[in-house]
């Protein structure tokens, strides 16, 4: 994931949750899971696509595209590369309250873990 390393394992026991294809089963329970299942096609395509294929389902983040700094090309007068980590800190957080939210809806219980690697606070689920 290009984001939320700090939730991994939340991501993960969501993911199981999540069927191959389509939407979740029983949407009008599990709001905030299809929400995640979204917000993930979302920020996939962000940064795989510079949110080529899914900008109409960026409100999903509630973000608007024009603030972020996404590669933009024009025509023959030239090509803005973008700016990545700005482009990281404004997804970063909505997509974080997108995940804590469908874990919290699912019951998944956290723990707070300190990485191995870096020693910093990650929320993992239990």
């Amino acid at each position: 994931m290009w984001t939320n390393s700090n939730l991994e394992t939340v991501i993960d026991a969501l993911n199981e949750m999540i069927p191959m294809q389509g939407s979740v089963p029983n949407i009008n329970k599990n709001r905030c899971l299809e929400r995640f299942r979204t917000a993930q096609n979302v920020v996939y395509d962000i940064f795989n696509n510079g949110l080529g294929n899914r900008g109409k389902q960026l409100k999903v983040l509630k973000l608007k595209k024009h603030d972020l700094a996404l590669p933009e090309y024009y025509g023959n007068n030239g090509y803005y590369a973008g700016n990545w980590d700005q482009v990281k800190e404004m997804v970063e957080p909505a997509f974080e309250k997108v995940i804590l939210d469908a874990a919290k809806e699912q019951g998944i219980k956290l723990n707070l873990v300190p990485s191995t690697e870096t020693g910093i606070l990650e929320l993992e689920a239990a």
